[in-house]
């Protein structure tokens, strides 16, 4: 059958809120040791996915104080955790992109990032 997202993805995910600023993001990516965080809304029960921060977006701001909606990358990639892990090697290439999200149903499950396959090699 072959290896699935849900095999080699990261779980769980380090999420922000969308009024945070760049200091806050910047703080949780080094203390979690994570390259990218999702941003996110909450609505009453529900949690709205509104972007995504990664180190990239980070070079070059050096405000802290600035919102981190002003530098997120608003088109965040989904996949779902039974996908082959070549389907999602695929949707990186194609978006230009180091990091997946993974949604079972609307939950956040993981996040898939192209580490995550250096380590699936390394093993």
């Amino acid at each position: 059958m072959g290896t699935r997202v849900k095999d080699i993805m990261t779980s769980p995910v380090v999420t922000c809120v969308i009024d945070a600023d760049v200091g806050k993001v910047r703080h949780l990516m080094k203390v979690k040791r994570c390259s990218a965080i999702p941003i996110v809304e909450i609505k009453g029960e529900q949690i709205l996915i509104r972007g995504m921060v990664t180190n990239n977006d980070l070079v070059g701001t050096f405000d802290d104080n600035v919102p981190a909606s002003q530098i997120m990358t608003e088109s965040v990639i989904i996949i779902d955790p039974e996908a082959s892990t070549q389907e999602a090697a695929q949707l990186m290439i194609e978006h230009g992109t180091h990091h997946l999200l993974v949604l079972e149903h609307t939950r956040i499950a993981g996040m898939l990032s192209s580490l995550d396959y250096v380590r699936m090699a390394a093993e």
